[in-house]
């Protein structure tokens, strides 16, 4: 099946690379508050909402590991998963890119870190990951279709200071 969804979007993506558009205002706004929802659920630890994010076929592949596939799969993996996070991690996503392959289909580019609080009001980041997603409109909702997560080269480095409300 991954497979298969893999193929459809690659000849999406030919078909239309020449015709690939940037998003709307309200698709910008909508996926860009999809990843900001991650975030949100994943510093809460839940993982049944951040599943919830995904669609019922949705799926996650994280580097080299297996695909994990299906919401309820999803789930499990971020039940370990976020069992074993560093404390006062925080999960930050920076959308870099949006292009719309079709109405209802986005491939979006993000820049995924664990971080947590540092000295003098710095963040430490502990992982970072760059991301390629399909997202997929659903019921007038974007959910994540397929998420494939590769892991950058260790930081090693403290970001930015933070400003009021967390952004930098």
């Amino acid at each position: 099946m991954m497979r298969k969804l893999l193929l459809a979007a690659a000849a999406a993506l030919m078909a239309q690379a020449a015709c690939a558009a940037p998003p709307n205002d309200a698709d910008r706004v909508a996926l860009e508050k999809l990843a900001a929802d991650l975030d949100a659920v994943w510093d809460s630890g839940d993982p049944a909402a951040v599943s919830a994010l995904y669609a019922a076929d949705g799926s996650l592949r994280m580097g080299s590991l297996p695909v994990v596939e299906g919401r309820d799969a999803v789930q499990r993996y971020f039940v370990e998963t976020l069992g074993r996070r560093p404390a006062g991690a925080r999960h930050v996503t920076r959308v870099e890119n949006i292009d719309m392959l079709t109405p209802d289909l986005a491939l979006v580019d993000t820049r995924a870190s664990i971080e947590r609080d540092g000295a003098q009001g710095s963040r430490e980041v502990l992982a970072e990951f760059h991301n390629q997603t399909l997202a997929l409109r659903q019921a007038d909702a974007w959910r994540f279709r397929a998420v494939r997560a590769q892991r950058m080269a260790e930081p090693g480095r403290a970001a930015a200071p933070v400003q009021q409300g967390g952004k930098r």
